[in-house]
């Protein structure tokens, strides 16, 4: 597993708050699979920084879905960073649902 040493804020109304991607993993996986289909054996490619990009950018904070740019502003890069970051992600899903025989295709989102 990757590990990045940065900690995004999400806005809370009128404050910023850091949190640790690590310590909310297991909750984000959660409710991917939930709202997805995607489980912890696909998601396990991903690192934590990828894996929270996919989520904000599903629109599961906040339940709308995030521009690139305003991902971009919580971790300090470009949009088009977010951009490289997030087609990257995709491309991993898709060759580790490929190893596992699932159809992408078929889950939910």
């Amino acid at each position: 597993m990757i590990a990045h040493y940065f900690k995004p804020t999400m806005s809370n109304s009128k404050i910023n708050l850091p949190f640790s991607l690590k310590d909310r993993r297991p909750q984000i996986e959660t409710e991917l699979e939930t709202r997805t289909g995607f489980t912890p054996e696909l998601l396990e490619v991903l690192g934590d920084r990828d894996l929270y990009i996919l989520y904000r950018s599903y629109g599961f904070v906040y339940e709308m879905k995030n521009t690139l740019e305003a991902i971009g502003n919580e971790f300090g890069i470009s949009r088009q960073r977010i951009h490289i970051l997030k087609k990257r992600s995709e491309a991993r899903l898709r060759a580790r649902a490929a190893e596992l025989g699932v159809d992408l295709e078929n889950l939910r989102g």
